[in-house]
């Protein structure tokens, strides 16, 4: 562990794997999305956002516990994380804004692993000819991996 505790670390796996669950791609913790993000925290980031990024996770995990989140089941996790997101609620706003900056980091970590660039999304190693307007039927509807 390079930035969360033990059982934040918990906590981050679970909440990645909400995010973006096993369906028919990996889940992910599948492509380790939560260990590249401790990483990244602990050992990329500067000290001003380690920082931020704490105080924002602390108001997060403390909302989780309020609203009793490891002990529900997954799709009443899914509607927690749903109603926050979308919540207007002043109250909430800080565990709002982590959990969004949360998500971010989680697709796009997600989004860059090598599985999912080279398996789920379109990949070519060494680019062809560059056509700015196709249709996503040309590509079998999925997005480039760059």
């Amino acid at each position: 562990m390079h930035f969360f505790t033990p059982e934040q670390f918990t906590l981050v796996g679970l909440l990645a794997d909400t995010i973006l669950p096993r369906t028919d791609s990996p889940s992910a913790t599948d492509v380790k999305v939560h260990i590249t993000l401790d990483s990244m925290l602990g050992q990329v980031f500067d000290s001003a956002y380690q920082t931020t990024f704490k105080t924002q996770w602390l108001i997060l995990e403390n909302y989780l516990g309020q609203q009793k989140f490891l002990q529900l089941s997954p799709t009443d996790q899914v509607e927690t994380l749903k109603s926050l997101e979308l919540s207007q609620d002043e109250n909430v706003v800080g565990a709002k804004k982590a959990l969004v900056e949360f998500k971010q980091q989680v697709i796009a970590y997600y989004l860059t692993t090598e599985e999912i660039g080279e398996k789920f999304l379109n990949y070519l190693p060494i680019p062809g000819f560059y056509k700015p307007c196709i249709s996503v039927d040309e590509v079998n509807n999925k997005a480039w991996a760059l």
